[in-house]
């Protein structure tokens, strides 16, 4: 009988990964990228869920000193730390005594630096992914519980607060303190690791690396939060500047840093005065394999982890990726989808989202390339690496935010000029356009998804006259859009075609505007295997006058069948019938043209 293998997922505690799953993926590689990264500074942007705050947990525990209670160091040979990048037998702390085998990692083939920097650094680790707040206030007392809890990581630190010896002067002894009783000033906070490397250094005479994880969550919260409050959200960018600066520019203790987030936040200065920081975003060649999944590593885990789906499925869910040239899958999806025995959902979605995103998916201004993107083509646009709270009012910031979030693949035209063609990276990313579509539209309806379903499965069912009686009742109460102009009102309507016809998603594949004989049908809806053997072909037009509207949608019909929409449909077996639609808008008014023919 074989084994189920063991998936660990949503952890992002390394040593936990390891000696708790029988399959995960070796990027143990990215710690010789790093090191070998000239950079005093690197700051590393990815999309949420792409591994970000695991690598920099990989990174901390392989240069950290291992030290007992006192911050003296150990044999490093017998630290669980060296075993889980050299390999050797773990105890897993089970009252039966279990251990597990642990093998070397690709790193440990680097002879030389595992002995030069593995176990020999202190090492000052801080994520910001969990202080978010609705004041000022509330976010520093986030980076408050942080920094203290950091401190008391180091807390044989607190015996130099009584020591006799020399390493501390009596104001580092008073200041190390107010750290350890929670008496911080926001002085101490900017201070906090600059006065911890310092320490480090003192105790152990060895320069200080310091990671910080998510860096950008709390200013993204306070931008969302303080919009009406300009004053309380310079309050938190100064808290950040400060802290930032006395860490990486002025820390004469400092080793090398490394900085993630989602975002490369231009214009809030937070790295303006620091001259040492690099860059590196998803359009780097640098990094690019060290987040997210590779093929061939997709490929070795289909073997580890046999699926029912096959690998082009699970590819047209989750791939779709080209950042820095390499082919990548989103991680979070592919072990979600392998620990749930293959079967295909939509993890990504479900694991929380961005608000900013979710602003520029639901924005009014966006709606005409949304729906481009959504009906599978794809759009060209300048984007920007760095990206202020400005920029995302406008086109270029939107789609550079949509771009560095995840929610779009990027193909270089001129790379040297930073444009890029952009389009929907898979199906899974595809369903969350649809849905914030779907949101979007139902605003504007002033009506819920759940009556979107039910009338459009009277269309599915060919009973039109009910769905047209529905979707006229729809109209009348929807906002005044078309008062809005032609403009406006085309973009509309489109939205609402694109909104409707995806609740359908689930029994149809639906092709938008693709070349069908003589013509592009603005939608063709074919039934998945087993699903039915009806099809739909929809066309819809727009009219500025309410005369001669089902005039307007017969002479659509006509259309249909004189381009030869059907053609396209001959190549499926499985359809047997047609139902042909055509529907005619003028503003809340809307006229249907309908026939049912045979394949």
């Amino acid at each position: 009988m074989t084994t189920k293998p063991t998936i660990r997922i949503g952890t992002d505690d390394f040593a936990k990964l390891l000696l708790e799953s029988t399959v995960f993926v070796d990027k143990s590689l990215f710690i010789q990228e790093f090191l070998e990264d000239s950079g005093e500074v690197v700051l590393i942007t990815r999309p949420r869920r792409w591994g970000k705050s695991l690598n920099m947990d990989m990174l901390g525990r392989f240069l950290a000193l291992a030290v007992d209670e006192q911050g003296v160091p150990l044999p490093q040979a017998a630290s669980l730390n060296h075993k889980l990048f050299a390999g050797g037998e773990v105890d897993l702390g089970l009252a039966t005594g279990q251990t597990k085998q642990l093998s070397a990692l690709k790193i440990a083939q680097h002879q030389e630096l595992m002995a030069a920097y593995q176990g020999q650094f202190p090492v000052i680790s801080l994520g910001f992914k969990d202080v978010k707040g609705r004041s000022y206030e509330k976010i520093a007392a986030g980076v408050k519980t942080q920094i203290i809890k950091l401190y008391t990581k180091h807390r044989y630190l607190k015996q130099h607060i009584h020591s006799q010896s020399s390493l501390l002067e009596e104001a580092q002894k008073e200041q190390l303190q107010h750290y350890f009783k929670g008496t911080l000033s926001q002085e101490d906070l900017e201070d906090s690791l600059q006065f911890l490397s310092e320490l480090l250094y003192n105790h152990f005479g060895q320069p200080v690396y310091v990671l910080i994880d998510e860096y950008d969550t709390p200013i993204n919260s306070a931008y969302l939060e303080f919009k009406d409050r300009p004053a309380a959200f310079e309050q938190v960018l100064k808290l950040f500047r400060g802290l930032f600066g006395a860490t990486f520019k002025t820390n004469k203790y400092l080793k090398k840093g490394l900085i993630t987030g989602i975002l490369r936040i231009a214009k809030a200065n937070l790295f303006s005065d620091l001259n040492n920081v690099r860059e590196y975003t998803l359009l780097d060649k640098r990094y690019a394999n060290c987040y997210g999944f590779t093929q061939e590593e997709v490929d070795e885990l289909l073997e580890k982890v046999p699926t029912a789906p096959l690998p082009a499925e699970i590819q047209r869910w989750y791939n779709g990726y080209t950042f820095g040239e390499e082919i990548i899958y989103n991680p979070w999806s592919i072990m979600c989808c392998l620990s749930s025995d293959g079967e295909l959902d939509h993890y990504w979605l479900d694991s929380g989202g961005t608000a900013l995103v979710d602003a520029v998916l639901l924005s009014d201004e966006l709606q005409e390339d949304l729906q481009t993107l959504i009906a599978g083509k794809s759009i060209m646009s300048p984007i920007m690496k760095q990206i202020s709270f400005e920029d995302i009012r406008e086109p270029v910031g939107l789609f550079s935010l949509l771009l560095f979030s995840g929610y779009l693949n990027p193909k270089a035209v001129e790379a040297a000029r930073n444009i890029y063609r952009l389009s929907i990276p898979n199906y899974e990313v595809g369903y969350i356009y649809e849905t914030r579509l779907l949101k979007w539209l139902t605003g504007r309806l002033q009506t819920d998804n759940k009556r979107l379903y039910i009338f459009m499965s009277h269309l599915a069912a060919g009973k039109v006259e009910a769905f047209k009686e529905e979707l006229q009742e729809l109209l009348q109460g929807a906002t005044s859009f078309y008062q809005t102009g032609p403009k406006k009102a085309e973009l509309f309507y489109s939205g609402f075609m694109l909104g409707l016809l995806s609740t359908l998603s689930s029994t149809y594949v639906l092709e938008s505007e693709r070349e069908s004989g003589l013509g592009r049908p603005d939608a063709v809806l074919i039934p998945k295997q087993g699903k039915g053997d009806q099809a739909l072909i929809i066309e819809y037009k727009v009219s500025q006058e309410v005369e001669g509207l089902a005039a307007i949608a017969q002479a659509g019909l006509a259309q249909i069948e004189a381009q030869g929409y059907a053609a396209k449909l001959k190549e499926h077996a499985h359809v047997k019938t047609i139902l042909q639609v055509c529907m005619a808008f003028c503003g809340k008014q809307v006229a249907l043209a309908y026939r049912q023919v045979a394949v």
